[in-house]
């Protein structure tokens, strides 16, 4: 590697280096990783969750499009409670529930869309603060929006 002569051509090359460093980082931090759990690094983003959750029968799908999600809700499959809820920064998480038991949410805010697909017209609750329903979602299969920020417990049959 030549040395280099000048002062100038030394701050030259300092500041091309310092720049292209960090628009590496920041396009890395504010990606994200599609299909995992991890979210999108931003200052409106966050993570939408409900426990308790069951893994081996029940799905979430994150960092979703605006189309991808209305797949996940229109698909959503016989027998199954399926809820989505934005992140802050344009993407959406979708749960397919299978289990019946309150569960607690955590980031749910905002608007969103709830779709029960479940058998023998199992009713869907929206819960308040206080455990007190403020929604019922019947098993009509229909898509139905949803404001959740007065909802903070879900039970979903």
């Amino acid at each position: 590697m030549k040395h280099l002569r000048s002062p100038a051509r030394a701050a030259a090359v300092v500041v091309i280096l310092f720049s292209m460093f960090a628009v590496s980082t920041s396009a890395q931090a504010t990606a994200g990783r599609k299909g995992t759990d991890e979210p999108a690094v931003g200052a409106m983003a966050w993570t939408p969750t409900l426990t308790p959750f069951d893994s081996t029968r029940e799905r979430v799908y994150r960092n979703l499009s605006g189309t991808a999600r209305n797949y996940w809700l229109t698909f959503c499959r016989a027998g199954y409670l399926c809820v989505a809820a934005g992140q802050g920064d344009g993407l959406h998480t979708v749960y397919h529930l299978y289990y019946c038991g309150e569960r607690s949410l955590r980031n749910f805010i905002d608007a969103g869309a709830v779709r029960n697909r479940q058998t023998d017209e199992a009713v869907a609750r929206l819960k308040d603060i206080s455990r007190v329903t403020k929604r019922e979602i019947p098993a009509d299969g229909a898509i139905h929006g949803v404001d959740w920020r007065p909802i903070y417990y879900l039970d979903p049959c």
